[in-house]
């Protein structure tokens, strides 16, 4: 049987390739033939490459835990270890001594974004950073010539890129520490390397990315290859030849003889992460629903869909075992069949299964059911309503096989729905306007809606009361506003609150009180003896009282429509954050989350309505059901599922037993067969593009012929990492931004152990094996592992001592605290150190090591930048970071904005900003015009409004200022705020909702919305905006420690100052209340 195998990362010296092939590396020769296996690691590996003279091997392996460096023998034989960053970290080269390892990383930066290049030996050491600033690649020319790549990422995870942080390629052809753009092309380059006397790089700016060349000089450009479908990948030279994949093949380019050459390899595997194997049921827990007589349960796990009985019985497992993704399962009314979406066909539809009766299902194709997103049965009918992606709500008649469309909003999803007890209604709220919803009732056999609420705000999840008295719903309309305790603000932390409509004119509100006796009289007992009942520990027997039920079934709902929008009653609780509301005889369940970021816990609660009482049911709870008899409740807490009786306290009895109610999913097997399931993933990630991306033709992209371009590929993939590779590559394709895949089910890293961190530089002195302290950032002391730990007080270490050993154990050349350190994150260490003080030369002190840096590193910086505006200015400019437009960013923001706004001027720094969704909040905010003061007797004026700047406002911005970065960037020029300084911004302005998880809990976003904008319209996606003043910073600018961008955005605030320096108003001319000297006759 010939194998073929996903081959990546190529490195090249001589006639010997290695390449990476089930997260393993294997090593063949340039001609072809069969490839040998030299590592066999538990953890994944990447981003080999050859030393110069070929006797070592540099890779990023994952053996405990984070990417590091690891080098081994060429040939085979043991890794060693090298660095000890804990952070991204790829092999980019080896420079020409052959002893030292050159890798990119996004340690000791404030930004997880930015990338600079670090060099470590071969024998170990501290690793350390290279002086060129923002760059991923780097080659060396036979003169001493350097070429550096900066953003030369894959240019396959997001082809035709065109945006501010497209691929540039720096040359210093002469080694003088200048250096200059090599080339300017519309595309995105990549894999900059030096062969011989010219550069060649990777390049899209023919629509496919392939080799080119061109002189240091920038000319003579040159192409090289000829790839029509696939990419090619993470090129890498020996000085000679150029090795590169491509799809999943390997290739070779001799410049020479300008021959391009497909290594055939000859792959023998036994493919062991193809096998099948046995997941955690609980792990992939996705859905559950109870069964009409209360006896079984039904779970969909992994995609799979499984009934058994509540604590006993064997587990029946229906439809296909592999390869299907079967979701929304219900049980239908008879208890003899389940109803579910299915993608067999590659498309989803409904089926019917039969639980006990081996009958094929039914299969409802050929309806337009677009992305099923809830699936609701009727108690009475073969009938189900189904919402989709779409905004509609669909009736269908699983008998007819007919499909009706009941409603439909322009707005939003449809936030919950509800049949009444007779199946003859259906509730659920849709959305009125952007801001707005309603709920609504559909008469089902005459097909008529009615508005049943006037919106306040939104009103959402409706529930019908099992005797069709009541219309549960949840409403945000409390508008309790609490005074921010930071700043001048107010806010609605909760705002919602259960509510219901009497259905009946008729109706008395349940909350007002009635008279009722002390004592229950005679007649009435007996009429509920479940607490006298022997087996009230237990869950009812499957068919007692059927008859009852029946009969009490039969009893229509009526609804007087004639003033009920009127009719709406508030529940007596607080408002809250409310997720769910039901109700069972005389109770209504709901759950309440808590504000984010408070240590509350979300909790399942209910309301008496007889006895008008609240009480907590359980803690940690996330959804809930109940039967539809209404006497069984089923909720789920994380990945856990119990079923108690409905209106009572759960048992204090914690087992999964019938008196303590938990489901043992361990009972349910489910089985994995990867190759089957990628398949079935790779399908709906695709259509899950197709369904929601923003505009109906793909902007142009054949959908059709991406997924047929990629398919064969998964033959080819064995691991985790390569499928997820191949979605990268596949939804690259559409050329825009956040089409993302992460997470999934991966083979666990053998380790993972928390790297400790001291928040230090440090430098190794052989003359006494020690390690010298070079510099101690400095960040937020008062916060826990938020600074150095060096910093603490008390232990007053400073920059020129000397750390002999940590925890008892001294270095040397092959023993580093990084690598004493190894798990020891938040971690009480013992530091010896060796200082100039004659009296206590040498002492011991405990610390807790730290486990990130990042957060120091970024208070550094912001600080240093602050203090260089400050000084420059003469005080007279503040400065504010903003590094996301998420809550850290918001958070950030304000922290600087509300002391820097006593300055005349500010600089707004949105530079590597992530993104996120606050930026039209900031901007309302340095939109404020000081259009007045209050004045006191006492104190200074106070202006008006608060939080306005005085004078002008400068914003510095770059490349990797992205997302909700890049319409800050662009809407601060539009709304005429100041002047952006900078380059051109990442270009990403699709929005998306993260949503929809595969069946193996990863997760893939859809380009769901478009910004556009007045003045450029779409020219934002995929270009960014461009800065008022351009400002690079060149690598020679990072060699010497200069910021020629926030030096400029000083030097045009300070002059936009001196042009129209802004003044407080001379507060003359009081009023004068005195009495008048004289009164006329």
């Amino acid at each position: 049987m010939f194998i073929q195998g996903y081959y990546r990362f190529p490195t090249i010296h001589q006639e010997h390739v290695v390449f990476v092939a089930e997260d393993d590396l294997w090593t063949v020769e340039t001609n072809g033939g069969i490839a040998r296996r030299l590592t066999s690691n538990l953890g994944e590996v990447s981003h080999p490459f050859l030393s110069p003279d070929g006797k070592y091997l540099a890779f990023t392996g994952r053996e405990e835990g984070p990417a590091e460096v690891f080098v081994m023998p060429a040939l085979g034989g043991p890794s060693k270890r090298l660095t000890y960053l804990s952070t991204q970290n790829a092999i980019v080269n080896w420079k020409p001594d052959n002893q030292t390892i050159i890798f990119s990383s996004n340690a000791k930066l404030p930004f997880s974004r930015s990338f600079q290049l670090f060099e470590v030996s071969r024998n170990g050491g501290i690793s350390r950073p290279m002086p060129y600033g923002s760059a991923r690649n780097i080659s060396y020319g036979k003169g001493g010539g350097v070429v550096l790549g900066r953003f030369t990422a894959d240019p396959a995870r997001w082809k035709r890129y065109r945006g501010g942080t497209a691929g540039i390629i720096w040359i210093d052809p002469n080694n003088t520490g200048e250096f200059q753009q090599l080339i300017d092309l519309d595309g995105n380059l990549a894999s900059p390397m030096w062969v011989g006397d010219r550069i060649f790089f990777l390049s899209d700016h023919q629509g496919i990315g392939n080799l080119y060349s061109c002189l240091p000089n920038g000319e003579d450009l040159q192409c090289h290859t000829n790839h029509q479908e696939f990419y090619a990948r993470y090129a890498s030279t020996d000085g000679n030849r150029i090795v590169y994949h491509a799809g999943a093949d390997l290739y070779v380019y001799d410049p020479c003889e300008n021959k391009n050459q497909l290594i055939t390899i000859d792959f023998r595997t036994p493919r062991i992460q193809r096998n099948r194997k046995f997941v955690d049921t609980a792990r992939y827990f996705e859905d559950y629903d109870l069964d009409p007589q209360n006896h079984s349960v039904l779970i969909v796990s992994r995609g799979k869909s499984f009934t058994m009985g509540n604590w006993e019985g064997a587990i029946t497992q229906h439809g296909k075992p592999d390869g299907i993704r079967y979701r929304l399962t219900r049980w239908l009314r008879d208890g003899l069949r389940l109803v579910c979406v299915s993608d067999e066909n590659g498309e989803e539809s409904l089926e019917i299964h039969y639980v006990h009766e081996q009958k094929p299902p039914e299969k409802l194709e050929g309806l337009d059911i677009g992305r099923p997103v809830s699936l609701d049965v009727s108690p009475k009918e073969d009938l189900v309503i189904l919402t989709n992606h779409r905004f509609e709500l669909l009736l269908i008649d699983l008998k007819s096989k007919n499909v009706t469309l009941l409603d439909r909003s322009s707005y939003g999803r449809v936030s919950g729905v509800s049949w009444s007890p007779d199946g003859k209604w259906v509730a659920y709220g849709l959305s009125c306007t952007q801001q707005t919803s309603s709920i609504k009732i559909c008469q089902i056999d005459s097909r008529n809606v009615y508005q049943v609420t006037k919106p306040i705000l939104r009103d959402i999840n409706p529930s019908f009361d099992p005797d069709g008295k009541f219309l549960y719903f949840l409403s945000y309309r409390d508008f309790s506003p609490v005074y921010d305790n930071l700043h001048f603000d107010l806010g609605f932390p909760r705002g919602m609150r259960p509510f219901l409509i009497t259905l009946q004119a008729d109706q008395r509100s349940p909350f007002i009180a009635e008279l009722k006796p002390l004592i229950e009289p005679e007649e009435n007992k007996g009429e509920d003896n479940c607490e006298d009942n022997e087996n009230a520990d237990q869950l009812d027997e499957p068919n007692s009282g059927q008859e009852q039920k029946e009969k009490e079934g039969d009893q229509l709902v009526r609804i007087d429509l004639a003033g009920i929008t009127d009719r709406v009653v508030a529940f007596p609780v607080s408002e809250e954050r409310y997720g769910q509301i039901a109700g069972i005889k005389n109770k209504v369940y709901f759950t309440v989350f808590p504000i984010p970021g408070s240590e509350d816990k979300s909790r399942l609660e209910m309301y008496d309505l007889e006895k008008h009482e609240k009480e907590t049911i359980s803690n940690d709870v996330s959804s809930f059901k109940v039967s539809n008899d209404y006497k069984i409740l089923a909720y789920r807490s994380a990945d856990k599922l119990r079923i108690i009786k409905a209106g009572e306290k759960p048992p204090d009895k914690g087992g999964t037993t019938r008196v303590g109610g938990w489901i043992n999913l361990n009972r349910i097997k489910v089985s994995v067969d990867p190759d089957a399931e990628r398949r079935q993933m790779y399908r709906e990630a695709w259509r899950l593009q197709r369904e929601h991306f923003w505009v109906e033709d793909m902007s142009g992209v054949n959908w059709n012929l991406v997924y047929d371009r990629y398919l064969p590929l998964l033959d080819r993939v064995t691991t985790r990492s390569e499928f997820s590779d191949l979605m990268w590559e596949m939804q690259g394709e559409l050329g825009t931004s956040h089409a993302y895949e992460s997470g999934g089910d991966y083979r666990p890293n053998p380790h993972k152990y928390g790297q400790g961190f001291l928040g230090a530089e440090l430098r190794y002195d052989q003359s006494d094996q020690t390690y010298q302290i070079l510099r101690i950032p400095q960040g937020d002391s008062w916060l826990e592992g938020k600074d150095s730990p060096l910093n603490s007080p008390g232990i007053n270490i400073r920059v020129g001592d000397k750390l002999i050993a940590i925890n008892g154990r001294k270095f040397d050349l092959d023993t580093s605290p990084d690598q004493i350190l190894v798990n020891h994150a938040d971690s009480e260490i013992m530091l010896t150190v060796k200082t100039d003080d004659s009296d206590d030369p040498t002492r011991t002190v405990s610390v807790k090591a730290i486990g990130d840096e990042r957060s120091v590193y970024y208070r550094q910086w912001v600080t240093r930048n602050r203090k260089t505006v400050h000084t420059k200015t003469k005080g007279k400019v503040g400065y504010v970071h903003i590094p996301d437009m998420g809550v850290n960013g918001y958070a950030e923001f304000h922290r600087s904005y509300l002391s820097e706004i006593n300055c005349s001027a500010l600089i707004v720094d949105i530079r590597c900003n992530g993104g996120g969704h606050v930026s039209q909040l900031i901007l309302e905010k340095l939109a404020r015009k000081r259009i007045g003061y209050n004045l006191q007797r006492w104190g200074a004026p106070t202006p008006y409004p608060r939080g306005s700047v005085l004078g002008p406002i400068v914003a510095v911005t770059d490349e990797l200022a992205g997302s909700d970065g890049d319409i800050f960037s662009h809407c601060f020029k539009l709304m005429k705020l100041g002047t952006l300084i900078g380059k051109r911004t990442w270009g990403g302005v699709i929005g998306i909702s993260p949503r929809y998880a595969l069946v193996d809990g990863s997760k893939t976003t859809q380009p769901e919305y478009s910004f556009w904008f007045q003045d450029v319209e779409w020219g934002v996606e995929n270009y960014g905006t461009d800065p008022d003043i351009e400002v690079d910073i060149k690598p020679q600018d990072y060699m010497q420690n200069e910021d020629p961008q926030l030096d400029k955005a000083i030097d045009e605030i300070l002059v936009q100052l001196e042009e129209n320096p802004p003044k407080h108003p001379d507060f003359g001319n009081k009023p004068d209340l005195s009495f008048p000297l004289s009164l006329s006759p």
